[in-house]
């Protein structure tokens, strides 16, 4: 920690020292902490402006101190909004802004709450709403008044610079019993005291026993809607309470304060006009706040920043539950990690020798308590058992359907991922997710106009699964229907869960029965022609079936050209149907039975005719987990799109990155050979 934090220092002097040196670059730091100090300090001694950062209002789904990516900070080029000793730019917007002709501001305002209030979003979104459980063991459901006292944390700068240090908690804990004889009162622990990063600024044990201490982790405003009035020195929470229509006593002067909407124990001269919760919420959340989206990685807004951590937080909230990982292959480990970010603790079982799966996992510390994770639709029947006897989730693993530059085979990082909790898409025998969705999912205009946009972005940029295949000009009869019959991996699971063990050449000879004056094109595999997988056939077999055999090709340059696909479970039937190319399946791929597709076979659990737009969105919005091909962090489907195509240009145009990514190949199908041998279940 100590070399860590001399390499930061050092870094942020080197830095600062650049900045001072360009005359019209003001001088930044982070609030009233030690580098927000001394730009403040070095700002007067050279005459330069300065702008000091912190957090927004609504900053992340997880805890700051987990290092949650963030979607606010506020920049203040006069204090900072905690500060009550003297002015902020945000103290200044509340005197001054004309919020009364602003009327679309005060609308955005008023939509925004309503979403905060709908959602729970506070400042940090990891923690759970209040449940029955909860109800009971604080015994929230009697018919009784409620006062909740907020306790903050030991170091919290809003203490000291909101002229709150002179109270003390438990004094405000016996003003609040005074001034509410008849209600139970409660103290609220602040979440980063819960998680063990920070001390409280009270002795819990010197609390009396007659007011009720919560100690759990519980979302803010699910909290609140169970009280009447709160106390607090200047915890946003305070804020928090108003917005709900709560009374908030301040004992100190937050930046909610003194503006006429709080019951305030201490005052401050500069504050002077009477103001609204919702002007107050105007001032702060939106006119002060610039936001960031982390996801898409574009700027963003109070609406869009409420809606995207609704979208993502039950997906990646922080929780403590210890993982457990079966059946992945010792090079999955690598990049596993990153789309499960929300897990503290993760485990992967490979057991050696006789050593079981189960017992190793146990012996790890697998229980009810912890969660499974399974590669693809690997049977491990104790594993499965014991995830029934002891209620424990099993989450089902898969590539994603747009994944990377170059093949899986060849040990190539995916940039997206299925995590499936119902089944697995591939599967037909049971529901997955993904069917779920595009069952039920009721989409929304904005998930459609981004799915087309999408759409129409992966055939104009040639996008593929794997995109490692150059686009090639075809030549091709114009006086024949032209088919396009893909190859697949003949042990793959969608082969044998979703097409009965069908075979490329039993497809091959169908199609040609179905089509016999078609000019039909066979496109093998890329795994089966890299030699990693089985599924070949040998050319002068297939020639006897079909017209052409492409291997070297893109995908794209054959399905410009193609009048139909006809396919078992191949995903190149998805990619068909969004360039609107008739898709004939002879197995029961997920994109069949939603009327987008002829199909052989039908799946009674899917009733609903899907447009291609509900259906991209389903496949490529809602269901897969992406990350960042260039920062490794989770992102939304256009962020990875982006960087596949920086990656795919770059191995273009780059002699040397090709050469290396070939060579890492070789080793990698080197590797694989070697790990079979040596480990078991590889």
């Amino acid at each position: 920690m100590r070399v860590a934090k001399k390499l930061t220092d050092s870094f942020y002097w080197k830095n600062t020292l650049s900045i001072l040196r360009q005359k019209n670059t003001p001088l930044q730091g982070w609030g009233r902490k030690r580098t927000g100090r001394f730009a403040v300090q070095c700002a007067k001694l050279l005459q330069k402006d300065f702008i000091l950062l912190e957090d927004g209002f609504v900053r992340s789904i997880g805890l700051g101190v987990d290092n949650a990516p963030s979607f606010s900070i506020v920049k203040d080029d006069i204090g900072i909004y905690y500060d009550a000793t003297m002015p902020s730019r945000l103290e200044e917007i509340l005197n001054h802004y004309d919020f009364e002709n602003d009327i679309v501001l005060m609308q955005q305002s008023q939509t925004a709450i309503a979403l905060i209030e709908k959602y729970h979003i506070s400042k940090y979104n990891s923690a759970p709403d209040v449940d029955s459980k909860l109800t009971t063991k604080y015994a929230l459901d009697k018919k009784r008044d409620r006062v909740l006292v907020i306790a903050q944390t030991a170091d919290d700068a809003s203490l000291k610079y909101g002229l709150a240090t002179q109270f003390d908690t438990n004094t405000i804990i016996q003003d609040a019993r005074e001034q509410n004889p008849d209600a139970d009162i409660y103290l609220k622990i602040h979440p980063d005291v819960l998680s063990g990063k920070k001390s409280s600024d009270t002795d819990i044990r010197r609390i009396d026993s007659d007011c009720r201490i919560i100690d759990d982790d519980i979302n803010p405003l699910s909290l609140l809607k169970y009280f009447g009035k709160v106390y607090t020195k200047t915890s946003q929470m305070g804020f928090e309470a108003l917005l709900l229509n709560k009374e908030c006593v301040c004992y100190g002067m937050p930046f909610y304060a003194g503006w006429g909407v709080t019951e305030d124990r201490i005052t401050c001269d500069r504050r002077t006009r009477s103001l609204s919760t919702e002007e107050i919420f105007a001032a702060s959340y939106i006119l002060y706040t610039d936001y960031h989206n982390p996801y898409s990685q574009k700027s963003s807004n109070i609406i869009d920043t409420i809606q995207t951590i609704e979208k993502y937080r039950n997906r990646d909230r922080m929780i403590n539950q210890k993982a457990y990982f079966f059946g992945f292959s010792r090079w999955k480990h690598s990049f596993i990690k990153a789309f499960v970010t929300n897990i503290t603790s993760v485990n992967f079982i490979n057991p050696l020798l006789s050593q079981t799966a189960l017992d190793l996992a146990i012996k790890k510390g697998l229980d009810k308590k912890s969660r499974i994770y399974i590669w693809g639709k690997r049977e491990l029947a104790d594993i499965e058992q014991y995830a029934r006897e002891n209620q424990i989730s099993i989450y089902r693993v898969e590539d994603g359907f747009i994944r990377s530059v170059s093949l899986g085979s060849d040990l190539t990082r995916p940039y997206s991922l299925a995590i499936d909790r119902r089944g697995i898409y591939f599967d037909p025998a049971q529901e997955s997710d993904l069917e779920h969705i595009l069952n039920f999912h009721p989409f929304s205009s904005d998930e459609l106009n981004r799915a087309k946009q999408i759409k129409d972005q992966i055939i104009k940029e040639k996008l593929s699964k794997y995109n490692n295949y150059e686009n090639i000009s075809l030549q091709v009869p114009d006086h024949q229907k032209i088919l396009l019959v893909p190859g697949q991996v003949e042990d793959d699971a969608s082969i044998r869960y979703g097409a009965v063990g069908m075979s490329n050449l039993k497809l091959l000879q169908q199609t040609r029965a179905k089509a016999p004056q078609a000019y039909i094109i066979y496109k093998p595999h890329p795994d089966v022609l890299a030699g990693n997988k089985i599924g070949k056939i040998e050319d002068e077999v297939a020639l006897n079936y079909c017209d052409r055999i492409v291997t070297e090709v893109s995908l794209d340059s054959i399905l410009s050209l193609s009048d139909e696909v006809h396919t078992m479970t191949s995903l190149v039937g998805f990619e068909a149907i969004m360039r609107g190319i008739k898709v004939y399946t002879y197995g029961l791929p997920f994109y069949a039975g939603w009327g987008l597709s002829v199909d052989l076979y039908r799946c009674e659990r899917r009733k609903r005719k899907l447009s291609i737009e509900e259906l991209t969105a389903g496949t490529l919005l809602l269901y897969p987990h992406y990350i960042d091909p260039l920062s490794r962090r989770p992102c939304n489907t256009e962020v990875t799109l982006r960087g596949l195509k920086f990656e795919r240009e770059k191995l273009k145009s780059s002699t040397l990155y090709r050469k290396s990514l070939q060579w890492r190949n070789f080793i990698s199908r080197k590797l694989q050979w070697l790990l079979r041998l040596v480990f078991r279940g590889f």
